[in-house]
């Protein structure tokens, strides 16, 4: 809490009136207005003591280059109104629109306000948001009242997402994707009956609808597959050109991500490995595409060049028909080339990403 300069000079001239000046009325308004001091002070601990700043979470996950809101709570828990208060949250490594997490707000006896704004971020890797800053003052303007909440908000930013099609043939037969090719018929899955042709194995008869209708029909299931994905991600400096390996390797983790990304959104097993500053190996598992994605927001990249050939690396360690995604400088020039050029339909497969 911090006095206004002119509340010494006040507090001295009210005790020099009231010993100088003998007059009743006057000493009375000596001692009113000594009292009103000391009444906003007390008002100033109380809202101090009752004031504070909610979030509706610890950890936001967003994606490089994209807008994202972030909400917080300004809270009165006192029974006394707030007249003017000045918030701040602060936003270091962000870009905030309109400067919105800034502003004055008053609130009301057992109040709250919702504050929202909008923040762009320019690079991947963990941040926080936050200590809030609070400065109110006292109803005659006297002292000033700055807090600082430590209710602090941890922000993984991932990768720039990028448009790029993975294509995820061959695979495993028998798994939640769909497609038009027998080889992966699942008979677990029975999509219709039609009449027996004469081609038609016995076994594939439904003998219950045929006896029923005094004619042979044949049972058609569906085709679906599984298909692993396993990522191999090259963050070695010197495998890159020394003029712009940072944006290149930047570049080979965002497709990296884009991968990893296709992969949680068919719900299919994902696995990693990488040549980096703190290199791992995770083999294909289900539901494990978000755990890489924070990986991808905070690994950099190693010194040196990478050392071994990672499909004759790890290649042995996967399931059959895993698909291996080796990205490094190479798959970057393609990749790059070809939005360079300005073509549509940039998938794995036509920028050589994908190895089977």
């Amino acid at each position: 809490m911090k006095a206004s300069k002119s509340l010494i000079p006040l507090l001295i001239a009210i005790v020099l009136i009231y010993l100088l000046v003998p007059d009743f009325l006057v000493q009375a308004f000596c001692v009113t207005l000594f009292f009103l001091i000391l009444i906003s002070f007390f008002y100033a601990l109380i809202i101090k003591k009752n004031l504070s700043v909610e979030r509706y979470s610890g950890e936001l996950k967003l994606f490089c280059k994209e807008r994202t809101k972030i909400s917080f709570t300004i809270r009165n828990y006192s029974l006394l109104p707030v007249f003017v208060c000045h918030y701040t949250d602060n936003a270091p490594h962000f870009y905030v629109f309109q400067n919105k997490n800034t502003g004055l707000v008053s609130l009301r006896a057992r109040q709250k306000i919702r504050i929202d704004y909008e923040v762009y971020s320019q690079d991947r890797g963990e941040y926080i948001i936050g200590p809030a800053v609070l400065k109110f003052y006292d109803p005659l303007f006297l002292f000033t009242i700055t807090k600082e909440i430590h209710s602090e908000l941890k922000i993984i930013v991932r990768p720039q997402r990028l448009k790029l099609i993975t294509v995820t043939v061959p695979g495993i037969p028998q798994g939640g994707l769909k497609i038009n090719n027998p080889v992966y018929e699942d008979i677990t899955l029975k999509r219709t009956v039609r009449e027996y042709k004469n081609q038609d194995e016995p076994k594939r008869i439904n003998w219950r609808i045929s006896a029923k209708f005094q004619k042979l029909f044949t049972n058609e299931y569906d085709n679906s597959y599984n298909a692993p994905f396993f990522i191999f991600l090259n963050l070695a400096r010197d495998d890159y050109d020394f003029h712009t390996n940072s944006i290149d390797m930047e570049k080979a983790i965002e497709i990296a991500a884009c991968i990893v990304e296709k992969a949680d959104y068919l719900r299919q097993a994902v696995g990693f490995a990488s040549y980096a500053e703190k290199s791992m190996f995770l083999l294909p598992e289900n539901n494990q595409g978000d755990a890489i994605m924070d990986i991808l927001s905070l690994i950099k990249p190693a010194d040196g060049k990478l050392p071994y050939d990672p499909v004759k690396q790890f290649k042995s360690k996967l399931k059959n028909n895993t698909l291996f995604f080796s990205i490094g400088p190479q798959e970057v020039r393609w990749y790059s080339g070809k939005v360079l050029r300005a073509k549509e339909n940039i998938n794995t497969e036509n920028t050589g990403i994908r190895k089977s």
